[in-house]
């Protein structure tokens, strides 16, 4: 429900309100500005401003062009990233800032569920085998936290689901095909249930063992103008 989403979005922030570095344009980033918080979405996918709360930077490669000491939290996908990602995030990050990730299983056993897979495809990426994470001597041992919720969704709440959700190159033609898995599955209730667990992972920064970074790259700052 969206009291248990809530509480694994701000578990991910450490309870408090923070300034988000989300790597990414992902449903996450959103429900954390919702919630109050200062998100910034970053990565070399990032095309458009789809939310005026957040901000939004494209920037291709593991170099962040941003200044160091700037964010509470990093969010991102997975934990094994690069070496020089990592070094990246935690320069970022303020001294005992977190680096987070978050990653949700839906329960594809309902039968309206497969169907929404097949139009929007699956962006779940499978975790990398090397453990860099812990091989880079820059985090604590992560916490992990585990939250199992039940979601109502009305059709305006399944249109986005789907729209956050979907693959980059699904075109948006084929959302249109959203409309009618509603009218198959929920004209009688009108509402859909969705079931998905969410585990959560979050690590404080040891900054005492990073080098001194020069300065980062020119960003390309997304404007509303």
């Amino acid at each position: 429900d969206t009291m248990a989403s809530a509480k694994a979005a701000n578990w991910l922030v450490g309870n408090r309100l923070s300034t988000v570095l989300h790597i990414g344009d992902g449903p996450l980033a959103y429900e954390l500005a919702e919630l109050g918080h200062e998100v910034t979405v970053l990565g070399d996918e990032v095309s458009s401003i789809r939310n005026p709360l957040l901000g939004y930077i494209r920037s291709q490669g593991d170099r962040l062009p941003l200044r160091s000491g700037a964010f509470d939290v990093v969010v991102i996908g997975f934990l094994q990233e690069s070496p020089t990602a990592l070094a990246e995030f935690a320069r970022v990050l303020v001294p005992g800032g977190l680096l987070s990730t978050m990653s949700r299983r839906y329960d594809d056993s309902i039968p309206w569920m497969r169907r929404l897979r097949e139009i929007t495809g699956d962006r779940e990426a499978s975790e990398p085998a090397v453990d860099t994470f812990s091989a880079s001597g820059l985090f604590a041992p992560p916490e992990v936290e585990v939250f199992n919720a039940w979601e109502e969704l009305d059709l305006n709440k399944l249109l986005l689901f789907a729209e956050q959700t979907k693959r980059a190159s699904v075109p948006e033609s084929a959302m249109g095909a959203v409309h009618e898995l509603w009218r198959e599955y929920a004209s009688g209730t009108g509402t859909l249930r969705l079931r998905h667990e969410t585990r959560c992972l979050r690590s404080v920064v040891d900054k005492s063992a990073l080098a001194v970074d020069p300065d980062p790259p020119d960003a390309v700052l997304l404007s509303l103008d």
